[in-house]
């Protein structure tokens, strides 16, 4: 569709664009976001986070070219082996940014209303700038939202205030109940994803892809969403920025956080490097510089540890393990944290204070374990032995209260053999990112051990709570859903 307009139309152009692009989505299925000929373009997508009762945050990033680069090369679609060692670094330019402007049409999803701009609760933000100073991305937050209520919106760019629309993306995404509504709530955690572990090339991980059959209310992802220390290395801002602008150019992995509420945790390599505490370097790229990358390429609120309620059965907390903590080589006891003094206070205060049935505290390490050998992050290991014994007590004592947790590239459900506290490890994104070993299966810990690799997913309904460990890339024949590997049920406990 083409018409022109002369240039004292210029307003009613716009709008008349505007109103097309609108119609032009109707009914569109996934990947199929409309294109101009003309950037600014959506290449790395939409993700909405943060997401509670009445808010919501949109992130986008718009770019110079429709998708990504990947040519630049092979193993952005190939993988790398696990056995293979090398120094290539992070080549720029596989996916530029591009100045302009962004706005947002929102509205509950209405089957009678599938073209966004016909829905009579349609609402339109005002325009806005992307920061060329933050990798041309930009976070909008929608308030006075419905609660338990599943949202389409349509994010449209233009590269100036006198320029037509030229590009639209869309998606979904569902606010989270009332405090008192017992709607059963399904949701999925995952961790730890590298471009050496792409399984579908330009596709990138068919874990997403397969994560949608689970049909989740929202997903969290706890750190690792990318590594700078491996291949290809990142060891500077630019760099740095070139990989998230990869990783999120693939289609599953794009595609789904275009379409599912997602919250985003970090973990070592996407602060900086592995293990890494504040005041390191990595290359160029400084622990301050990470932590200020990852706000930028992630919707993100105030705080990166935060909790959120889904309504009466299920309460989250996410964990902020980087930020906080102490050397690894600093002698254990009382003074070494991981979390720190502000953040273990409020983490107790709040789930001694939640009355949800369900009490999930999600975390990028692992706090039962048991780990592999060598390792010293994490409070399940000896460095970390005094502040992990003080969370294992109080969590412990905490009804219906459990451990999930990511960082580590095997999948596991483990008791602590002397305090109870279970833990749920969710497994790397796949089986190709079982990397660097594991502790083997301990019999004193593990209900459910695998060395391999998926996703975890959990079901809440009022006292029942169901966690599944899927495989990444295989469908039930007779469910038509994700494999699963492993079922744990767990009943909540009503005793005071």
């Amino acid at each position: 569709m083409s018409i022109r307009f002369s240039s004292g139309n210029a307003r009613l152009h716009a709008c008349f664009q505007s109103a097309c692009i609108l119609i032009l989505a109707s009914g569109l299925g996934w990947g199929q976001d409309q294109h101009s000929s003309s950037a600014p373009y959506f290449g790395n997508g939409a993700k909405v986070g943060e997401v509670d009762q009445t808010s919501a945050i949109v992130w986008t990033r718009l770019t110079k070219q429709p998708q990504a680069n990947f040519g630049l090369l092979p193993i952005f679609t190939e993988g790398l082996p696990s056995n293979a060692r090398s120094k290539i670094e992070m080549p720029l330019g596989v996916l530029d940014g591009e100045p302009g402007q962004i706005c947002v049409h929102f509205a509950p999803f209405n089957e009678s209303f599938k073209n966004l701009s016909q829905n009579p609760k349609r609402q339109k933000t005002q325009w806005f700038e992307v920061d060329s100073s933050r990798d041309f991305t930009r976070q909008i937050k929608l308030a006075g939202l419905a609660p338990a209520t599943r949202y389409k919106y349509l994010i449209e760019a233009r590269k100036t205030v006198e320029s037509e629309p030229s590009n639209f993306i869309e998606g979904f995404f569902e606010t989270s109940p009332i405090k008192n509504d017992s709607t059963p709530i399904r949701f999925i955690v995952s961790t730890c994803q590298a471009v050496r572990s792409i399984d579908s090339g330009k596709d990138g991980h068919v874990a997403y892809k397969q994560m949608l059959g689970f049909k989740p209310h929202f997903f969290v992802h706890t750190g690792d969403i990318l590594y700078y220390d491996k291949v290809p290395l990142s060891k500077n801002e630019s760099q740095a920025r070139a990989k998230w602008n990869l990783m999120f150019a693939y289609k599953h992995n794009q595609h789904f956080h275009q379409h599912v509420t997602s919250y985003f945790m970090k973990d070592d390599h996407d602060t900086l490097k592995n293990d890494c505490w504040p005041g390191q370097t990595y290359g160029d790229l400084t622990f301050e510089q990470g932590l200020n990358i990852f706000r930028e390429q992630v919707p993100m609120g105030e705080k990166t540890h935060r909790t959120y309620r889904w309504g009466k059965d299920v309460q989250i907390w996410m964990t902020e393990n980087r930020d906080f903590r102490s050397p690894n080589r600093m002698q254990d006891g009382p003074k070494k944290t991981i979390l720190g003094a502000k953040q273990k206070a409020w983490l107790k205060k709040s789930i001694t204070e939640s009355d949800a049935t369900f009490k999930f505290v999600i975390t990028p390490g692992p706090i039962v374990g048991p780990d592999k050998k060598g390792k010293a992050d994490n409070h399940s290991n000896a460095n970390f032995a005094f502040e992990g014994q003080e969370l294992r007590d109080f969590l412990s004592q905490q009804k219906n209260t459990f451990v999930i947790c990511g960082d580590r590239h095997w999948q596991y459900c483990s008791k602590d053999p002397k305090t109870g506290l279970l833990e749920l490890g969710c497994g790397p994104i796949n089986d190709e990112h079982k990397f660097g070993g594991n502790p083997g299966r301990k019999t004193e810990f593990h209900r459910y051990f695998s060395g391999k690799g998926g996703f975890l997913g959990i079901t809440v309904k009022e006292d029942n709570a169901t966690a599944e460990w899927f495989t990444s890339n295989e469908i039930d024949p007779a469910t038509k859903q994700p494999k699963v590997r492993y079922r744990e049920e767990f009943l909540a406990s009503k005793s005071e």
